[in-house]
């Protein structure tokens, strides 16, 4: 599908990428720096409702489901982070991008560190968000309690709990009606990520690490956190800040892992404050 209004291209088609189809969505003008958004854990390109517009205003904005997330396939095979950031790269292949600006949330930025690290010339600049260079046993530990959990309740109950982990307590407390919202998408969600698409990326997170490359690391990064993320605390962000040369950092307070949902105004001003500084052309 696609549709062109006021010089703006919106497209939702599928495109084959090594071994799956993987559903994309891009918006903005097609001439536009490209900026590329990756979701994490379990999440899908909607997730990115805060950002798009404000976002493809200004750049090509270029969403998409993860390998086992969505409307992409989701294979019962092995996935590994480097795979997933080969999948990315593909699909900037297909779509005739050469280079753009990368960004990922949690598992996201996962990725995003994985093709600076082995596809430096494509990346215009990194976007960490959320996220972290490995995994530990507690957070592997929990993960696995989750999946499990996923495997015995339903949409609803499991929403429930995640949401518990991802959000602030400000946030429930001052925004109960954002809350409601986030809770109703992920039941109504008429394209659930999947127990198989879930086990598979949190096996992918648990194997993988950028601890001793992240010093290779030589594009402009921007990484920011929610002052009170329980899901991956801030000092996770901190030692990405303490290993990638020059980089940026911002702590959006009164938010927690969903930081750029939470908080959009104060997360959409950071990183189109951060792009601004490092355009391409």
């Amino acid at each position: 599908m696609a549709a062109l209004h006021c010089g703006r291209l919106t497209v939702m088609p599928k495109v084959r990428v090594n071994d799956i189809e993987i559903f994309y969505q891009e918006i903005g003008a097609s001439d536009a720096e490209p900026l590329v958004l990756i979701m994490g854990w379990g999440g899908d390109h909607t997730a990115w409702a805060f950002q798009a517009p404000a976002f493809s205003a200004r750049y090509r904005v270029i969403l998409f489901d993860n390998r086992g997330a969505g409307q992409s396939d989701q294979p019962d095979v092995p996935y590994t982070i480097a795979g997933m950031a080969a999948d990315t790269v593909g699909l900037l292949d297909a779509l005739g991008i050469g280079t753009a600006h990368v960004a990922g949330m949690s598992m996201g930025g996962m990725i995003a560190q994985e093709i600076a690290l082995s596809h430096p010339d494509r990346v215009l600049t990194l976007g960490l968000h959320c996220t972290l260079p490995q995994t530990d046993a507690f957070l592997s530990f929990r993960g696995d309690g989750m999946v499990r959990i996923r495997a015995h309740e339903n949409r609803e109950d499991f929403a429930r709990m995640l949401l518990a982990w991802v959000l602030s307590p400000k946030t429930v407390a001052d925004k109960p009606g954002l809350v409601e919202m986030l809770l109703q998408r992920a039941v109504d969600n008429p394209y659930p990520t999947g127990l198989v698409g879930l086990k598979r990326q949190a096996e992918a997170i648990g194997q993988w690490s950028s601890l001793e490359r992240l010093s290779q690391i030589r594009v402009p990064t921007l990484i920011t956190t929610g002052a009170d993320d329980i899901m991956v605390p801030p000092e996770h962000s901190r030692a990405l800040h303490a290993r990638i040369p020059h980089a940026d950092s911002v702590v959006i307070p009164d938010a927690g892992h969903l930081h750029p949902i939470e908080q959009p105004e104060a997360f959409n001003r950071a990183v189109l404050a951060f792009l601004a500084r490092h355009p391409s052309r």
